[in-house]
């Protein structure tokens, strides 16, 4: 019974600071001090120290030399990596499955997008987990569990890319929600080379123009 309670301790704490950080209450380069968040928590520096290690595994803080643990800061090879690896998984699910989903398929990606229209610019927890349970349907497509266990474990990078980049939070919402709408009309063509190139258009433009916007020496970028 004891494990269980900390499991639990744990797994609570984890999600408290893991929305701090998607609410930017914490902020990138944030240092987060063990002490302060087990007086706020009301429970032992144990649990906490389980779920910064949880959180470090996920990619949203980093512990360093003499500095302790901070809010990871997201360079943009990180934005590079983790897109290009969604991209690619999510584009082998479709080749694997045709390009072809069901009515029921389509209706659950509608749910999801009528979520999304509902949401407003500051609600990014929400409309990130939209953004994950779309992807997911196209992810679940190939059966493939090995292939779904990858893909989700890049899902809390995902919200550490997305909270480091809701600085521009004018129509955040509304500008998600019109992406995701381009995206679910390629998956209803039914073509599979559009949808192919819809996703990786869908993750990689963004990118792109976050590379021509960045002032980084080319050294520091070493993918292009």
């Amino acid at each position: 019974m004891s494990g269980l309670t900390y499991r639990t301790l744990r797994e609570n704490a984890a999600a408290e600071i893991r929305m701090k950080i998607l609410n930017q209450e914490l902020a990138p380069g944030t240092r987060i001090v063990e002490q302060s968040l087990s007086k706020e928590f009301g429970i032992s520096r144990g649990p906490i120290r389980e779920a910064l290690r949880q959180l470090e595994y996920e990619g949203l803080v980093e512990y360093t030399r003499n500095a302790g643990c901070s809010v990871r800061k997201i360079t943009l090879a990180d934005v590079y990596e983790l897109y290009l690896l969604r991209a690619s998984y999510e584009i082998m699910a479709v080749r694997l499955c045709g390009g072809r989903f069901t009515e029921e398929e389509f209706a659950e990606i509608e749910r999801v997008l009528e979520l999304m229209q509902t949401l407003q610019d500051g609600e990014i927890p929400r409309l990130i987990a939209c953004d994950h349970m779309l992807h997911q349907i196209t992810v679940e497509k190939a059966g493939m569990p090995r292939l779904l266990k990858a893909w989700e474990e890049l899902n809390y990078g995902n919200m550490a890319v997305s909270t480091a980049s809701s600085s521009i939070k004018d129509n955040l919402a509304g500008r998600q929600y019109a992406i995701h709408r381009k995206l679910a009309d390629a998956f209803r063509s039914g073509d599979e080379d559009a949808i192919c190139r819809a996703i990786y258009d869908h993750y990689m433009k963004p990118v792109q123009a976050l590379i021509r916007e960045s002032e980084l020496p080319d050294e520091d970028f070493k993918f292009f």
